[in-house]
């Protein structure tokens, strides 16, 4: 037997799991940050919370509400490897991995293993997903939730088993998608549609549409909306970061970013119009529609991953399609060939751009105005007057990523009030504050520090993404402990 034999007699999913274990390495190794700037605020505090549990400690991040259940998903390695953000970024890059696996196997099932294999391929390198899992952000983890419960329904109705295995998982994946984002009120949406339209009978019925209300309710309730979304960003914008990712240098939306967002918008619009059917009648290709429709007002990157997430699976489907009648290999695969090369060379250029910024150390605004707290104040080594070193008190915008930063206490910006001295007194123990004065919730604040004067509160950093205030004479007595290490 040669080795043409042998080879030919390993397994497809084989070669599949030493492909994603590639990818998932050069990701790792090559286009991941390797310090604790660049996470998303959400995946800070979930984060952070699951280090405060898994170390016993009390810290300020209990303060800032409950997060969302990204800390589910983090448990694990946050017990393993309490304080390490890449154990949390390669635990990002196995959800990630897992959902384009699941994503594919249920296309591959419609019958769609060939613009599957090649729409996941493109997927997992565009430099937007990357960006995402880099920052730890949503956009993994609802794709994630979405194939799997699409499988999940499945599943349940070939082997019908009330309040079985199948059922609660169905209704936990219902609490955790809603936690996310608002898109992830697409999937619960999606399932009760389907048991209103399509009940196996009418106990099923009722079990499943009372179980995804109490817990699409339940999950509003623990985490009181999304804190973390920025409502109508400018889609156009969040669509560009498909092709050119979200770390590269700023521009103007009338250029190149104006221009490629409007041709992935296009894209969009004759996908769906032209695959409106295949979308509807597919319980996943529903719960993408759907969340398109939902994230809409948003607009933001994990809107814009679903956006991609269409155009590839659904859109290399069409192409196909359309190219199975006769003629020569290039006449048949000709316009799919092609869009693939455009979009891989576009993909790849991006990630070495990306890659080439992670070598000389680039980092967003905020986290540059973020790492100068960490490193020009100095302050984990805040001393009073007999010399005593004290823990550090920071009052942020931004306090998961801050706290996860400059490994120091850190709490939300204090609310608007009517005067200086109220503010004044509900700043007794903060040192530093970080903020963006041009953002509008933060005006009062801004007004009352400038009629504090430089006695009291002295702006020490100005830059584009905000500033550093340092509050003199601030009572730093913190009986809080700092939990990473």
């Amino acid at each position: 037997m040669n080795i043409n034999d042998k080879l030919s007699n390993i397994p497809g999913r084989y070669w599949a799991y030493s492909a994603l274990l590639l990818w998932g390495s050069l990701v790792f190794f090559f286009l991941l940050q390797k310090t604790s700037y660049g996470v998303d605020e959400g995946a800070a505090r979930a984060l952070l919370l699951v280090w405060s549990v898994a170390d016993r400690v009390v810290t300020p991040v209990v303060e800032l509400g409950v997060p969302d259940f990204r800390a589910i998903f983090y448990t694990p390695v946050g017990i393993l490897w309490t304080g390490n953000v890449l154990a949390a970024r390669i635990s990002s890059i196995l959800i990630m991995a897992a959902a384009a696996w699941i994503t594919y196997s249920w296309r591959d099932r419609s019958g769609e293993s060939e613009s599957a294999l090649l729409a996941s391929g493109l997927l997992l390198i565009s430099p937007l997903v990357v960006d995402q899992i880099d920052a730890l952000s949503v956009a993994p983890f609802l794709l994630f939730c979405f194939a799997s419960g699409a499988w999940l329904n499945q599943l349940y109705r070939e082997e019908p088993r009330a309040f079985g295995g199948l059922y609660f998982s169905q209704i936990f994946l219902c609490i955790v998608s809603t936690t996310l984002h608002p898109i992830g009120l697409a999937y619960p949406a999606v399932l009760a549609w389907s048991w209103y339209r399509q009940p196996l009978n009418r106990d099923q019925q009722k079990y499943f549409l009372g179980g995804i209300a109490s817990a699409t309710l339940l999950a509003l309730l623990l985490t009181l909306g999304w804190h973390h979304v920025n409502w109508f960003t400018n889609p156009v914008r969040s669509l560009s970061s498909t092709i050119m990712g979200t770390s590269s240098v700023e521009g103007d939306l009338t250029g190149i970013r104006g221009a490629i967002g409007s041709g992935i918008l296009l894209m969009l619009l004759l996908v769906v119009w032209r695959e409106a059917l295949g979308l509807w009648n597919d319980f996943l290709g529903q719960t993408l529609l759907v969340g398109l429709v939902l994230g809409l007002p948003i607009g933001d990157e994990a809107w814009s991953v679903l956006v991609l997430s269409i155009c590839l699976y659904w859109g290399f489907s069409l192409l196909l399609r359309g190219a199975n009648g006769s003629g020569n290999f290039m006449k048949q695969r000709g316009i799919a060939l092609g869009a693939l090369f455009i979009f891989s060379i576009l993909f790849m250029f991006s990630d070495k751009m990306r890659y080439q910024q992670l070598q000389n150390g680039f980092l967003s605004p905020r986290d540059t105005l973020i790492r100068t707290l960490v490193e020009d104040t100095d302050v984990s080594k805040q001393s009073d007057v007999s010399g005593t070193v004290k823990s550090t008190r920071v009052a942020s915008q931004w306090p998961g990523r801050t706290m996860l930063a400059c490994r120091c206490d850190t709490l939300p910006l204090p609310p608007p009030v009517k005067d200086e001295q109220t503010l004044l007194t509900m700043l007794r123990g903060i040192n530093y504050l970080v903020f963006d004065p041009k953002d509008v919730g933060n005006q009062s604040l801004a007004r009352n520090l400038a009629v504090l004067g430089g006695e009291r509160a002295e702006t020490i950093v100005i830059q584009d993404a905000g500033v550093i205030v340092q509050m003199r004479d601030a009572n730093s007595q913190n009986d809080s402990s700092v939990i990473l290490k």
